[in-house]
């Protein structure tokens, strides 16, 4: 009997019930010849052996189209709903279904709605912003159990189930956006972050002050929720605590924009006395006054590295028997100059 692996192959199966690969296969693509019994057995094989077929093989045999469910964490938020038309458009292009699913805030809601939308789909696109997304999944499939659905994380934390990952480089972008604001005459750099994300953007920009000599490491951390009014609310936050601060730095961009009403709220023109900065690349950044400086997300790149990344997952049907290595691709930032900065 083999050896149960996440990359157990179709001859492991095969053995493992006492059929042909073939059977095998007309059995996990649902084809009627195959008896109950036969079927039942061969099902609890792959289960057993933890067996991922190649998904695009099996919807070119069933005739059937291959569904991605995309797991998002705020459709609210503008840039969800970029990415995700982003990642239809190419899901299209390779003639592929997509599911979304809007986790929300709620745990057990998300729980359940992930539980759903996991019965329809081939594999999940996932993104990480805040973390925990992954612990939303259910626990077979995060076991990696029956046919081992392939995972892949945009924007988000490793974890040891995931088939791979896209990150956001964001350094490079930051750095150059400081150089900017230094070389404009701004030497007091605030950085409102995310009281919902894993505080890596802060601990970044922490780092990049103190190599540029710059005050603002040592600041209180200024955050708040990712919304217009979070966005807001940390730019009072900067006032309050740190009045002489000349430029802001945000999060993201819809926060940002918050933090454009705060100021002329306060009185602050931007950005003669204090200059925003951004992340994301939103479209709506060109609709206000002034428009908004962005570190700029590809977002159409994005998409092409994940789908190209999920393609692979769905095809490789682990022939060898032994783990595949997980795959990592990494997606620079631009930093867009408007008037904001």
């Amino acid at each position: 009997m083999p050896s149960p692996s996440p990359r157990a192959t179709i001859i492991d199966v095969a053995e493992l019930a006492g059929v042909s690969r073939q059977t095998v296969t007309r059995a996990l693509n649902g084809l009627a010849d195959v008896a109950p019994a036969t079927r039942e057995r061969v099902v609890e094989a792959a289960r057993s052996l933890s067996y991922r077929p190649n998904r695009a093989a099996q919807s070119l045999v069933q005739g059937r189209r291959t569904t991605v469910g995309l797991v998002i964490d705020d459709l609210g938020n503008p840039y969800f709903a970029e990415l995700a038309s982003a990642l239809s458009r190419e899901a299209a292009e390779h003639d592929w279904s997509l599911l979304l699913c809007d986790v929300g805030t709620d745990p057990a809601k998300s729980r359940a709605q992930l539980a759903s939308m996991i019965a329809g789909v081939d594999a999940v696109l996932l993104t990480g912003c805040r973390g925990d997304t992954m612990a939303l999944l259910p626990d077979e499939v995060l076991a990696g159990e029956g046919l081992r659905m392939p995972l892949v994380m945009l924007d988000g934390p490793e974890h040891p189930r995931l088939d791979a990952r896209v990150v956001l480089d964001l350094a490079p972008a930051m750095t150059e956006a400081l150089r900017h604001l230094v070389a404009s005459g701004r030497r007091r750099v605030a950085f409102v972050d995310s009281s919902e994300g894993p505080g890596d953007r802060l601990d970044l920009y922490r780092r990049l002050v103190a190599e540029a000599g710059l005050p603002g490491a040592d600041q209180p951390a200024f955050a708040g929720p990712e919304s217009l009014e979070g966005g807001a609310d940390g730019v009072r936050q900067v006032l309050a605590a740190w009045p002489e601060a000349d430029a802001v730095v945000v999060y993201n961009d819809l926060m940002a924009l918050g933090a454009l009403k705060a100021l002329a709220d306060a009185g602050r023109s931007v950005p003669g006395d204090v200059a925003v900065v951004g992340v994301d690349g939103l479209a709506l950044g060109r609709a206000v006054t002034p428009e908004l400086t962005t570190l700029s997300i590809d977002k159409a790149r994005l998409a092409r590295e994940a789908v190209a990344l999920l393609d692979a997952a769905l095809s490789d049907p682990g022939r060898d028997g032994g783990p595949a290595p997980r795959r990592l691709v990494s997606v620079p930032l631009t930093l867009t100059l408007r008037a904001s900065a």
